[in-house]
């Protein structure tokens, strides 16, 4: 299955710096596998993908289409190090189609909504529990082994979000190391403000 979306404008990566500096140093997304993922949901349905499908290997990535929440950044990308990576979209989904790779939006299902005679083999990879709905997932897997990881453009990046919780001045040495990285740093590197946004605090303010 190939992206369904004739236009995806950003994809998010949200995820924590080790993980982006090997992106910027080897220009290639790591997919990995989904064994080790935390949510045991995800896990144990995407070992029945495997095992239905009767693969050797299965590699997956995940993204996020929406606005960062506090849930993005609580899961994916919590305490100093964390970091959000907005790709140009279009540019990934033609990389993905080049590699034959499949991939898609993630489906949120409630569990009564679920019935097990009807769930196609092919849509495990892209569903997912009502819960989660808020990440707006989109995910990319691979079956096979050569393709755990995808060659990128380092222009296929719009911009780097660091996580607040990193103290000031060790920010500005990241972001100054970072600015290496781009043509136009000072619009593609910044901070996150969701968990203190001056603009609407002062909204609140009184004189």
């Amino acid at each position: 299955m190939n992206s369904l979306e004739s236009d995806v404008k950003y994809l998010n990566r949200f995820t924590t710096l080790p993980f982006l500096l090997d992106l910027l140093k080897r220009k290639k997304l790591v997919l990995v596998d989904p064994s080790r993922w935390e949510d045991r949901n995800d896990t144990e349905i995407m070992k029945v993908y495997k095992y239905r499908k009767n693969l050797s290997h299965l590699y997956a990535l995940c993204f996020s289409r929406g606005l960062e929440t506090i849930h993005h950044w609580k899961t994916f990308s919590d305490g100093a190090s964390g970091c959000c990576i907005e790709f140009h979209g279009n540019d990934l989904l033609n990389v993905f189609d080049s590699l034959e790779l499949r991939h898609g939006s993630v489906i949120y299902k409630k569990i009564n909504e679920v019935n097990t005679a009807s769930i196609r083999v092919e849509d495990i990879p892209f569903t997912k529990r009502w819960p989660y709905r808020c990440e707006e997932e989109y995910r990319v897997i691979s079956e096979d082994a050569r393709c755990s990881e995808i060659d990128i453009e380092l222009g296929m990046i719009n911009k780097i979000t660091i996580n607040q919780r990193m103290p000031d001045q060790v920010y500005l040495s990241i972001r100054d190391y970072l600015k290496e990285a781009f043509a136009n740093p000072e619009k593609r590197i910044h901070r996150s403000t969701l968990f203190e946004n001056h603009v609407w605090i002062r909204k609140f303010a009184r004189d």
